[in-house]
Order: structure tokens, then sequence, then C-alpha cells
């Protein structure tokens, strides 16, 4: 993997606050949701746990997706040479792969949830 050398500095900064940002937001995110665990039972848990496996892959795929423009990619790199399209494509590949399934758990959660909520309503 050649790894270039003369990104443009908005690239690594840009890259590197959010990437930072993404990552402490995430365990933010799943720091909350363990102590909400603790306080909840029945098909709101099962919804909570669908809903932390979705935002998992979902995180999963946003940050293969940072594959395409940087490394391994390297598609946003001025110098043509270091550009990879095959990994670019893989790293593509790998957000959609991540993504759907991160998707379908969000939809399940909510579909979980929605039917806890009918449930209490019925009781």
């Amino acid at each position: 993997m050649s790894f270039p050398l003369n990104l443009p500095d908005w690239m690594w900064l840009y890259f590197g606050a959010f990437g930072t940002a993404g990552v402490v937001l995430f365990i933010m995110v799943m720091w909350s949701w363990t102590k909400y665990q603790a306080l909840v039972d029945g098909s709101v848990r099962s919804a909570s746990r669908w809903n932390a496996i979705g935002y998992l892959l979902l995180f999963f795929a946003q940050w293969s997706v940072c594959g395409i423009g940087g490394p391994p990619g390297n598609m946003l790199s001025s110098d043509a040479s270091t550009h990879n399209l095959n990994r670019a494509i893989q790293a593509a590949s790998l957000g959609i792969l991540f993504s759907v399934p991160g998707w379908v758990c969000l939809l399940v959660g909510q579909r979980k949830l929605l039917g806890g909520v009918r449930s209490a309503e019925d009781g």
C-alpha cells in the first residue's frame, strides 16, 4: 500500500477532527446505552439491543467509507500514482455491507419498541 504524503492539509485536519469526534461520540452513545440497559426490561431492552447493534454496524460502515478518499484508496490525493481504485471499491463495498444490516437492525429495534409501547397501552 502506498501512503501519499502530499495529501492536502485540510484533509488531514478534516478526517482527524471528525474521525476523532466520531469515535468519542460513539463511545458516549455506547456508554449511555449500557447505563440505560440496566434500567429497562422486556421489549424495550430487546429493542435497545437491536438498536445498539445497528449503531455499531453503521459506525463500522462510516469508518470503512473513509478508506475511499484516504488510505488505502487515496482517491483524494493529488498524486494519481497513489490512487488505488480496487481498494476504494473495497472500502465502498464494506460501507454498504455494514450499512444495510445496520439499518435493518435499527428498523427491528424500532418495531420492537413500538410493539412494547402498544402492549403497554393495551395492558
